[in-house]
């Protein structure tokens, strides 16, 4: 429990310094979740709201949160699960990532548009291990105290395929595969001979809606990408338009107050013209008179 404390607590440190980003909005959900900021402050979720990076889902024992990213793809949180997404961007370029916290607890990742065009921007990291994934519908799991299964984190994989990742070495995962990564010792991930035992004891009940949400966002992905791209370019387009009329009024703005002010300069380089031309005038009657003393 204290290694998981230092790294949940690093891990928000860390993530102060990035801006909160519209991650996804809340698909479906059973039972009890919450959301909650880098505050603490935290909320009941529902459905249709949105999720942010930087805020953490806590699902309780009976808690199943479905979660639509903006670029097509979906998270299902399972029960008694600690998820949050540090740092996400979806603009439809080189730019997009997805960079992911699970704690404890199980989720399900099916990717979206940035699996698929920027796999290496994809990494879920857990106390003791990282994924990542060559575009992929995958599930990873955090075991914290033993309970016939041993502490650690796991991997499988429904389609694609992801790299189960520690210190000491990697271990791919295909379709059907379970790969494990052991708590507290020093050792590279493994690909296990049978499947763990706390699948059988999940009660999913959101579950079945998963795989037709799947292929409706799947059939849409490219347009609703490219869809993303225009409105964006168009925000862009209208912030510079803002900008420059902005610098437009404060020009305005600066000559209305300078007038009066100019206008003084004006007025004063007047006086100061009208002055030098009467001492002209005045030194060249002098200098007239000195030349010329009968007139």
């Amino acid at each position: 429990m204290k290694t998981l404390l230092t790294f949940l607590g690093a891990l928000l440190l860390a993530h102060a310094a990035y801006p909160a980003e519209l991650f996804a909005t809340v698909d479906a959900l059973s039972g009890g979740a919450t959301v909650s900021d880098a505050s603490g402050k935290s909320n009941n979720i529902s459905v249709g709201q949105k999720v942010y990076a930087g805020q953490t889902i806590n699902t309780g024992a009976d808690g199943e949160v479905h979660l639509v990213t903006e670029d097509s793809g979906i998270i299902a949180v399972r029960q008694d699960t600690v998820f949050r997404v540090d740092q996400y961007q979806a603009e439809g370029n080189a730019s997009d990532k997805i960079f992911m916290s699970l704690f404890k607890g199980a989720i399900r990742s099916v990717t979206g548009w940035i699996g698929k065009h920027n796999s290496s921007a994809y990494l879920i990291t857990t106390p003791n291990a990282t994924i990542g994934i060559r575009g992929t519908d995958h599930e990873t799991t955090v075991i914290d105290n033993a309970d016939g299964d041993e502490p650690g984190s796991y991997d499988t994989v429904n389609e694609g395929s992801t790299v189960l990742k520690t210190a000491q070495g990697e271990t791919e995962v295909t379709p059907g595969k379970f790969a494990f990564a052991r708590k507290g010792r020093a050792v590279a991930p493994v690909l296990l001979e049978r499947r763990p035992n706390f699948f059988a004891k999940r009660r999913l009940k959101i579950e079945g809606r998963i795989q037709q949400r799947k292929e409706f966002f799947h059939n849409r992905m490219e347009q609703m990408r490219e869809k993303r791209i225009q409105r964006l370019n168009t925000l862009r387009g209208e912030r510079r338009t803002q900008v420059r009329e902005r610098g437009q009024a404060q020009k305005r703005k600066e000559l209305q107050q300078n007038q009066p002010q100019q206008a003084e300069q004006r007025r004063e380089a007047g006086r100061m013209e009208g002055e030098r031309r009467r001492t002209e005038s005045n030194m060249s009657r002098r200098a007239q008179r000195e030349r010329h003393p009968e007139n």
